[in-house]
C-alpha cells in the first residue's frame, strides 16, 4: 500500500487501486481550485471580519455551532456546490454515467478546548464502513485552508485489510436517519447524540498523515482506517469531503474488503448519479443489501433536514 500522485490509470485502474489499499493525490484539477475559491469566499463572508482560520478566538462554542449549522445546511444543498463536485469528478476521469455521488460535507477542526463534538465531531479511528457505507465508496478530501500535521487526519495503512475490535454493531443507519428527524436542535450542534463507531482500544504501530496543498484532493477508500488529529495548532482547519460510487462495481461486487463491519442498514440511497441526479433503483438495493424493516428511515430527506435547522 502506498500513496499514489496524480497516477497515469484509467478510471477503473485507479477505482481498483483506492479498493486495494492505497492513497491517491490528484493535484492538477482546475475544478478543485475553483471549488476552493467558491468555499474560501463563503468562509471569509461568514466570519467576517475575522480570519476563518482563527474564528474560534471570537465565538464562544453556542454560538460558532449555530453559525456553522446555517451556512453548513446551505452549502451542502447549493446547486453551485454540488454542479462543482460533478466538475471534479468529471475532470478526473470518473465516467458520469456509472459514478453516483454524496453531497459535499463541510469539516470543520477546532483547537481543543473549543467545539469539538456536535457539529464540530472530532472522529477517532474508524473506517466509513462502520457507519454503513457500500465496499465501493470512495472518499474525496480537499483542505480549503492549508491543512497542518497537528491539525488534520492519519491513517493506519496496515490495517486496512485487518480487523480490529470496534464497535459498529450499535450502529443503524436507518435509526440514526429517525434520530436525526427526532433530536433537538440545540442539543444536536454540541453535544453528541447518535452512535458514532469508533475503534476500541486501539492504538497503531504506525500513521500516515498526508497533507494536500489547498488546490489538491485526496482519494481513499472508504475501508481506510482513519482518524481526526487532535488540533494542537491554535488554528481552525477547513475541508469538504465527498464520496463516489461506481454502479458497475456495486453491481459486481468489486469493492474494499469489508473485514470488521457490524453495522446495519446502507448509506447508498445518499448517493445520486452524477450524469442525470438519479438514484439506485431499489429493487437493486434490495438484492444487494437487502431488504430494509418495514418502518425503516430509509434517507434524511433535505425537507426534514430543514426543519431540524
Amino acid at each position: 500500500m502506498s500513496i499514489l500522485i496524480d497516477p497515469e490509470l484509467s478510471a477503473e485502474s485507479l477505482r481498483n487501486t483506492l479498493y486495494g489499499g492505497c492513497l491517491v493525490l490528484l493535484t492538477r484539477l482546475r475544478a478543485v481550485s475553483e471549488f476552493v475559491e467558491y468555499t474560501q469566499k463563503q468562509l471569509i463572508e461568514l466570519f467576517y471580519p475575522h480570519d476563518p482560520e482563527h474564528a474560534h478566538e471570537h465565538f464562544d462554542k453556542t454560538e460558532m455551532a449555530n453559525m456553522l449549522v446555517r451556512w453548513k445546511h446551505g452549502f451542502i444543498h447549493a446547486n453551485e456546490s454540488k454542479d462543482l463536485v460533478r466538475e471534479i469528478i468529471c475532470e478526473a476521469g470518473f465516467e458520469a454515467e456509472f459514478t453516483h455521488y454524496d453531497v459535499p460535507k463541510p469539516r470543520t477542526s477546532f483547537p481543543i478546548g473549543h467545539l469539538t463534538s456536535g457539529i464540530a465531531y472530532a472522529f477517532p479511528w474508524h473506517r466509513d464502513v462502520w457507519y454503513s457505507a457500500p465496499a465501493q465508496q470512495i472518499n474525496w478530501w480537499l483542505p480549503i485552508f492549508p491543512a497542518r500535521e497537528d491539525n488534520a487526519m492519519s491513517f493506519d495503512l496496515q490495517s486496512f485489510d485487518r480487523g480490529i475490535s470496534n464497535n459498529s454493531d450499535t450502529f443503524d443507519y436507518y435509526k440514526n436517519n429517525a434520530d436525526r428527524r427526532l433530536n433537538h436542535h440545540g442539543i444536536a450542534l454540541t453535544q453528541e447524540w447518535q452512535q458514532r463507531p469508533a475503534a476500541v482500544d486501539y492504538e497503531p504501530l504506525h500513521e500516515l498523515v498526508v497533507l494536500p496543498a489547498v488546490g489538491q484532493v485526496l482519494l481513499f477508500s472508504g475501508a481506510q482506517l482513519h482518524r481526526s488529529i487532535p488540533n494542537i495548532s491554535g488554528q481552525s482547519r477547513f475541508s469538504v469531503d465527498f464520496r463516489t460510487a461506481d454502479a458497475r462495481d456495486l453491481l459486481a461486487g468489486q469493492g474494499a474488503p469489508i473485514v470488521d463491519v457490524h453495522c446495519a442498514g446502507t448509506a447508498i440511497r445518499d448517493f445520486h448519479n452524477v450524469e442525470d441526479g438519479g438514484s439506485f433503483d431499489e429493487q437493486t438495493i434490495t438484492h444487494i443489501f437487502g431488504a430494509p424493516p418495514p418502518d425503516a428511515l430509509l434517507v434524511f430527506s433535505l425537507a426534514e433536514e430543514e426543519q431540524s435547522v
